[in-house]
């Protein structure tokens, strides 16, 4: 009867829609990047321009206190100039674009893009409306992004990223494209780097020891006999 109705609705989990981010409008930025920056353990962006500075820094940030950073976008944007792909790529931020070909309509070839425009925070609070992550998106132009915690909706959009990132990841290897050889030339290049480190950690740890072993055994009690001779 209605009493179970409405007790059925009491005891729903209610999805928490948060804010509506409504651009131009720098307050709105403000939210945008505090919401990116709330992170915690994970960070998955899907967004088709990226070159607001701003944003980049939030999430190049994120990547530096050990926040899991995953981006997606295009590959002809990330080669745009004022991009801030390379930069996230080259900070540690994990990063693909979409594979280089055309989808075919009839006899007339159809270029492809990764045209979304949508970020999970922490797996619980989603990002998504019409706004790139660009600085005329917020000083001029008419755009916004909702922010809500629906339950379902942050699960079909995680879903639709990791889909992406399985396809554009499997790809990655065999494309010619400049935006991804680019990327894999920076992870490359991350790899080393990150290799190279662990071995100098390595060897310093190695010396230390080397210093404090020979440090034990000029102090002990028969070396300094034999040093009175």
């Amino acid at each position: 009867g209605l009493v179970g109705v409405v007790e059925e609705e009491l005891l729903q989990p209610r999805p928490i829609a948060h804010e509506v981010l409504l651009f131009p409008s720098d307050e709105a930025r403000q939210k945008l990047c505090s919401w990116i920056g709330s992170a915690t353990t994970t960070l998955e962006c899907c967004v088709f321009v990226i070159s607001d500075a701003r944003v980049a820094a939030e999430l190049k940030e994120a990547a530096a206190r050990g926040v899991a950073v995953r981006l997606i976008t295009d590959d002809k944007t990330a080669l745009d100039g004022g991009s801030q792909v390379f930069g996230m790529a080259s900070a540690g931020v994990e990063t693909l674009v979409d594979p280089d070909y055309e989808l075919k309509s009839g006899a007339a070839p159809v270029p492809r893009h990764m045209h979304h425009k949508f970020a999970v925070v922490d797996g619980r609070v989603l990002l998504c409306g019409s706004y790139n992550w660009s600085y005329s998106a917020s000083a001029r132009n008419n755009e916004n992004c909702v922010v809500t915690e629906d339950v379902y909706l942050v699960a079909k959009y995680s879903a639709e990223f990791e889909r992406l990132w399985r396809e554009f990841k499997a790809a990655a290897p065999l494309s010619q494209q400049q935006a991804a050889i680019r990327i894999q030339q920076i992870e490359r290049g991350n790899r080393e780097r990150r290799r190279f480190a662990a071995m100098a950690r390595s060897h310093r740890a190695a010396n230390v020891f080397d210093v404090a072993r020979s440090a034990m055994d000029i102090a002990s009690p028969g070396n300094r006999k034999r040093g009175r001779g």
